[in-house]
């Protein structure tokens, strides 16, 4: 695939680019997310690689550059280096040996690295050179979750200073910055940022040294400056036979070109990694993606020798001859093997099956036959329930409707349930005829709405007639407004009981309302005395009460 999304993983910011991976890696969209923005991207580490990652992909997709797998590029100051010497070995056993030699002279723990490396040739004794390069598994493993964090494919993780190195070959072949006066000589590239730096020297296409600047240098040009001598002298004390022929400045602000030049006795060039294109983006972020840009030229000419994605594994050499006898032998033994153990398996297999289906057939037939009779009455009860309306529901419903303000009163309410035809069909299950006390057509016809409003697209649960006016409210109390009677007339389909979802809130009614008076109670009569009892006769027993 040749497009590619290059990130450069800077400290303050990160600076991403959409392009093509082929021949002169073209460039089509860039986005810089710094921390200037409103919502600037976290330090990456494990906990904070899934918000990273949503973060990236949604500042992805507004730049409006097409999905693609993603290189990435990360600083200076993440790895670890280590130039190494060995004696000669074949190809296939020198990533074993270039390993163990890095584990031994280094202090970290082998289990807590990525480790990747580059040849350098030999030297003039015989020994051959490499340059051994270790990521921590934390921060690797990081990439790849806020890799799937924004939904892309990781390709590529490569040190800042191979990206770079790459970038300034394709600019040299595109003729937008000068280059050295011949291809064997040495030069260096520097990186700049508000929080320091890299400053990387290149021979031959390869990095033979790259050293980071702290971020405290930047605080003024005097320490950059002083910086920058030490680096080349520390260059020139490990290679006094190649020295710096030219130093290219990845720009991030007018000037720097021309004041380093006049402090550091060497050539300086100003390096646009965007020259020629985007000419949108500011000057000042210009030279941020120095980094990016390399990727995809270096990933456009196969010249990053540094992956930690596909790091450089040992492979064990064999005859291709042997390899294709055993392979065709293997085939072979394995071809009748399975021929012979799948047949025996599917002749055990449809045997198996055939029976299985047999007692299966037989019980279902079974458990059919003796569910004949539940069938016949469960249909029947479910038939008779269709024709049920559901009347405490329909009453708690029409309760709902009512108009908070006592703009209507129900005086009436007759429900009649309606017969089945004789084809035993039913157009609906009940009638309700209901009469209402209003002070104008106008709530109550509110309140048929209401009713309406209950029917769905595919059920309709109410049929309504037109709102009769039947006249003068009979029982209407002196100033009482609701004087006018109105009739509806409505036919109810049946409605099933978890289809009745409204959840009402009654608000008590007012006093002013009305008022209930109690009615007399008529006093409890008092007895007559009984008669007087002549003398000599005895008295007549107490009545009971």
């Amino acid at each position: 695939m040749a497009n590619f999304i290059a990130i450069d993983l800077e400290t303050n910011g990160v600076y991403a680019v959409f392009g093509e991976a082929r021949g002169g890696a073209k460039v089509t969209h860039a986005v810089a997310w710094t921390t200037d923005d409103p919502e600037p991207p976290l330090a990456l580490t494990l906990d904070t690689a899934r918000a990273f990652g949503e973060g990236l992909r949604a500042k992805l997709r507004a730049a409006g550059g097409p999905p693609a797998p993603v290189l990435f590029a990360i600083g200076r100051d993440k790895v670890i280096l280590k130039e190494l010497k060995h004696p000669p070995v074949p190809p296939t056993e020198e990533p074993a040996l270039i390993k163990f030699q890095a584990i031994k002279e280094m202090s970290e723990s082998p289990d807590d690295v990525v480790l990747d490396y580059v040849p350098l040739g030999t030297d003039a004794t015989g020994e051959c050179r490499a340059m051994a390069v270790m990521l921590r598994k934390d921060l690797f493993h990081a990439i790849q979750a806020m890799c799937v964090a924004a939904g892309v494919k990781l390709a590529g993780v490569t040190p800042r200073p191979y990206a770079v190195a790459a970038g300034l070959v394709r600019a040299f072949a595109a003729g937008t910055v000068p280059p050295p006066e011949h291809k064997t000589d040495s030069f260096a590239t520097l990186t700049l940022n508000p929080g320091g730096g890299e400053f990387t020297v290149v021979r031959n296409g390869d990095v033979v040294l790259t050293l980071a600047l702290p971020g405290p240098v930047m605080a003024n040009e005097s320490m950059l400056v002083a910086q920058l001598r030490r680096n080349l002298t520390v260059y020139a004390q490990q290679h006094p036979s190649h020295p710096i022929r030219a130093v290219y400045v990845a720009e991030v602000g007018p000037g720097w070109t021309g004041r380093l030049s006049d402090s550091l006795g060497v050539p300086v060039h100003a390096y646009d990694p965007l020259a020629g294109v985007l000419p949108k983006v500011p000057d000042a972020f210009r030279g941020r993606f120095a980094g990016a840009v390399g990727l995809l030229a270096g990933k456009a000419t196969d010249t990053l020798p540094i992956n930690f994605a596909s790091p450089r594994q040992p492979t064990a050499a064999r005859d291709p001859a042997k390899k294709l006898l055993v392979l065709a032998a293997l085939a072979a033994t394995l071809l009748l093997a399975v021929g012979a153990g799948g047949g025996l398996f599917l002749r055990a297999t449809a045997a198996n099956r055939v029976d299985n289906l047999t007692q299966q057939r037989d019980e279902l037939k079974t458990k059919i036959d003796k569910g004949k009779a539940d069938v016949k009455r469960t249909d029947a009860v479910e038939g008779w329930s269709k024709r049920e309306v559901v009347w405490l529901d329909e009453l708690h419903d029409l309760a709902d409707r009512m108009p908070a303000d006592d703009g209507v009163r129900l005086t009436s309410f007759t429900a009649t349930p309606l017969p089945v035809g004789k084809d035993g069909k039913q157009d609906a299950q009940a009638r309700i005829e209901m009469k209402f006390a209003a002070p104008s057509v106008k709530p109550v016809d509110a309140l048929a709405s209401a009713i309406d409003h209950d029917n769905t697209t595919t059920n309709k649960y109410y049929t309504n007639s037109p709102i009769s006016v039947i006249g003068a409210a009979s029982g209407a109390t002196p100033g009482s407004k609701h004087t006018l009677a109105y009739g509806l007339v409505t036919q109810v389909s049946r409605r099933p009981a978890n289809m009745y979802d409204r959840h009402p809130t009654f608000v008590p009614p007012k006093r002013s309302w009305g008022v209930f008076t109690p009615a007399p109670v008529a006093p409890e009569p008092v007895p007559e005395p009984p008669p007087p009892v002549p003398p000599g006769e005895p008295a007549p027993p107490p009545t009971e009460k």
